[in-house]
């Protein structure tokens, strides 16, 4: 059974990044620790602004990490891997107030500058400094997750994140 609920995480960064859009996978653990699995590094400048569950789980925005936060993880243990490009993701590790969660969600994140972004259980809606919208979602499969995004009707991202278990109600189609 799949023991984590689905996280929405939005992100707007500093006006030295990038203006398009990235996305990448966020797992809380729910005693502080927070993962992020990205196909592309995170600048340091980055604030990140996580969604959070309320008392009743449901997915609240926002709370904010700095990119600064973040420390590359090259723990082989977190197995991640980026289905378009067929490489190893970067993997991230921050510490998150208790607070935030006391258990674990797993969801999306938006990277980029000056977005607005919008979402639900499982999609992130985000558009970015030149007013192009772009659209991830999260879905499980039998035993992990995965993050994916087309532009136009093609693949841009599809991030995969084991999670170890089997998933009792797969909802990847």
């Amino acid at each position: 059974m799949l023991g984590t609920s689905l996280l929405a995480v939005s992100l707007s960064i500093g006006a030295s990044a990038a203006s398009a859009a990235d996305f990448a996978i966020v797992k809380l653990d729910g005693s502080g620790e927070a993962l992020l699995i990205s196909s592309a590094p995170i600048a340091p400048d980055a604030t990140v602004a996580l969604q959070y569950p309320d008392a009743k789980q449901q997915t609240r925005c926002c709370r904010q990490l700095r990119g600064a936060d973040l420390v590359a993880d090259a723990d082989t243990a977190t197995l991640a891997s980026d289905e378009l490009l067929g490489t190893t993701p970067r993997v991230y590790k921050a510490k998150v107030p208790k607070d935030w969660a006391d258990m674990p969600f797993i969801g999306l994140a938006a990277i980029g500058a000056k977005l607005q972004a919008h979402s639900r259980q499982s999609w992130l809606e985000v558009r970015d400094g030149a007013g192009i919208t772009r659209t991830a979602t999260l879905c499980t499969s039998n035993e992990g997750v995965h993050l994916k995004e087309s532009v136009k009707g093609k693949p841009r991202t599809h991030l995969y994140l084991s999670l170890g278990y089997e998933v009792e109600s797969p909802s990847c189609r």
